[in-house]
């Protein structure tokens, strides 16, 4: 049976390699939104964690609450499964681009298929954020729109506020988020057709299908381009929510990414700065993500606002002008490959590593069941760590479910023990650059200098802080410097 998961996460920051998911909420509900059962998984937070004094500020959870939670790898395994239940299309608000690649590295450090949930078993995914911005755009009716200081907005808890949706719990917590976007899905819902055609857009196949049939119409020398419009929420309110763009082809190294030109920026092609080609830029979509095409239709350009009319006809006579170095620009960026980082960390290597190999697969599986066999909450003995990873062969492999045992079956016997794991606490204690923790942007995990010195901006920033936020950022303060 199909069915809908609306799920929401809270997290400890922001990078979805290295922060960690803090809660997760969610209600499945029949095709109709009529609700089936929920249920939220609290987790504790891990000692090789440093949080975000903003994001605590932002969704309340005290340590007292964490510290009541289940362990990370225990909690992967639930949301796992409930993710790959037959039949689930998980969605939520903004999912696509934070929640969904928050819970993918979660699977990953915790051995699990981190893409299973996206196509096996009749399961999908969706992001009702991207329904949201196609109603503000082509339909905005049937609620009340929220504005900030004068400005359209499309944060949800404001539209909780605008439109009366009762919900159970506290704006930013997460399973009162999941009964707002539910509310809001409602009103969508009451609108069938353009329902129906908005969750074609997160359909790989039929997206990749709608985009090709979309007529080639434009020609530069003798080769011809797709010009089309794209809805997404990162465009503001300001473009109302959209961009003329032109298709420049598929990404050779990665075949998922299509290449699209955004036609009302002042500079396309750094002529007019004299940039490098390296360092201009351009839009990768992935199939069925939260970036929605549209053919470049009269009715559809009109929404835009004029200035981005004019700008994209400007960009085009530019294109047509500079031919040579638009050629020039769409082989370098159809050839570019992410450069390979050679110090990245273990956590962080999904996407420079590649999914599991069949032999991964099967070791994941045996440590999995290993520790299943078990059946203790805890491994006491070290010799009992040693003999699972005895049996485990795959480097990569080998290093994940070292870290899983160090952070989820640890005694606290209160000795220093020069393990991978604590090292990497002492890494995360010390300012120097070369303890640094390397992700895969080349960013770096979150560190107590960092941790200290966002706390410091937070307490300047709240000039009047109430009693709730005083004793939260107390906790978060004595927590960083412990770590």
């Amino acid at each position: 049976m199909k069915t809908y998961l609306f799920y929401d996460i809270e997290t400890s920051g922001l990078n979805p390699a290295f922060d960690q998911i803090l809660t997760f909420a969610c209600i499945r509900t029949d095709l109709d939104l009529n609700e089936i059962d929920r249920q939220t998984i609290t987790i504790r937070l891990r000692k090789d964690i440093v949080p975000s004094p903003n994001a605590f500020l932002t969704h309340g959870l005290t340590y007292t609450e964490l510290e009541l939670g289940i362990s990370e790898y225990e909690a992967a395994l639930k949301i796992h499964k409930i993710l790959n239940t037959p039949g689930t299309i998980s969605l939520g608000y903004n999912s696509l681009r934070f929640d969904d690649e928050f819970l993918r590295f979660l699977f990953y450090r915790n051995l699990l298929d981190p893409y299973k949930h996206q196509y096996s078993k009749g399961c999908s995914r969706m992001d009702i954020l991207p329904v949201t911005v196609v109603f503000r755009v082509f339909h905005p009716i049937g609620l009340k729109w929220p504005q900030i200081d004068g400005k359209s907005t499309l944060k949800l808890d404001s539209f909780v506020r605008e439109n009366n949706f009762v919900t159970s719990g506290r704006a930013h917590e997460a399973l009162n988020d999941v009964e707002a976007v539910i509310e809001l899905s409602k009103v969508w819902f009451q609108q069938k057709d353009i329902w129906e055609y908005a969750l074609d857009f997160f359909n790989k196949t039929r997206d990749d299908v709608r985009i090709n049939n979309i007529e080639k119409s434009i020609q530069i020398q003798n080769t011809k381009f797709r010009l089309c419009l794209m809805v997404s929420a990162s465009f503001g309110p300001k473009a109302n929510y959209m961009a003329p763009v032109i298709h420049l082809g598929q990404s050779l190294p990665y075949k998922n990414q299509s290449l699209w030109l955004r036609l009302d920026s002042d500079d396309i092609l750094g002529l007019d700065a004299g940039l490098d080609i390296s360092d201009t830029f351009v839009i990768r979509k992935r199939s069925g993500d939260a970036l929605i095409v549209l053919p470049a239709l009269k009715r559809f350009w009109d929404k835009m606002p004029e200035l981005s009319q004019e700008s994209a006809n400007e960009s085009m006579a530019k294109i047509r002008h500079h031919w040579e170095v638009f050629f020039e620009f769409i082989q370098y960026h159809l050839a570019y490959q992410y450069p390979f980082i050679p110090d990245l960390d273990p956590d962080a290597a999904l996407y420079q590593e590649g999914f599991f190999s069949n032999l991964e697969k099967k070791q994941s599986d045996l440590f999995h069941q290993s520790l299943y066999n078990l059946k203790s909450p805890r491994l006491k003995a070290d010799h009992q760590k040693q003999e699972l990873l005895k049996k485990i062969k795959s480097p990569r492999i080998k290093i994940l479910a070292s870290r899983i045992l160090a952070r989820n079956f640890e005694e606290k016997t209160g000795q220093a023990q020069e393990t991978e794991h604590h090292l990497c606490l002492n890494r995360l204690r010390s300012p120097l650059k070369k303890d640094q923790i390397i992700g895969y942007k080349n960013d770096i995990k979150f560190n107590r200098e960092q941790g200290l010195q966002e706390l410091k901006e937070t307490e300047r920033k709240l000039l009047n802080p109430n009693q709730e936020q005083r004793q939260m950022l107390k906790w978060v303060r004595e927590y960083i410097e412990k770590v």
